[in-house]
């Protein structure tokens, strides 16, 4: 009985990381800037992100939201699929502030919050994954 009854809370806590993104922070969506486009591309991409998988085949960036007002913190999501991916998503979820990436999730469920619009992103059309 103990046992399922810790199952059961590690499973509720578990619900909670990276829950749905709020109503206000949905509504302060924005596109995203050529500078948050070409940042992505020289911080993650070419420095973090370099591995043979394949070449992308189709790229989406998210809307820019205001994550944390009092501290300036934005995030964005960019969904890809890579060449040899069976086509599913490969999704990352960015916060910044300043023009400064803070750091990155992979497969960040908040990414797939279908309130987010995305936008494409053909500058990482043929790059590497």
């Amino acid at each position: 009985m103990k046992i399922k009854v810790l199952a059961c809370a590690a499973f509720l806590m578990l619900a909670g990381c990276n829950a749905p993104v709020s109503q206000s922070v949905a509504d302060s969506q924005r596109p995203p800037s050529n500078d948050v486009r070409q940042n992505f591309i020289n911080l993650i991409f070419k420095r973090s992100y370099r591995h043979e998988a394949g070449e992308v085949v189709w790229a989406r960036i998210s809307s820019v939201v205001l994550l944390d007002p009092e501290k300036k913190i934005y995030a964005y999501c960019v969904r890809v699929v890579p060449k040899r991916s069976w086509g599913d998503w490969a999704y990352l979820g960015i916060s910044f502030t300043d023009s400064q990436i803070l750091g990155g999730t992979a497969n960040d469920n908040r990414c797939k919050d279908k309130r987010l619009r995305y936008y494409p992103f053909p500058e990482l059309a043929g790059m590497k994954t």
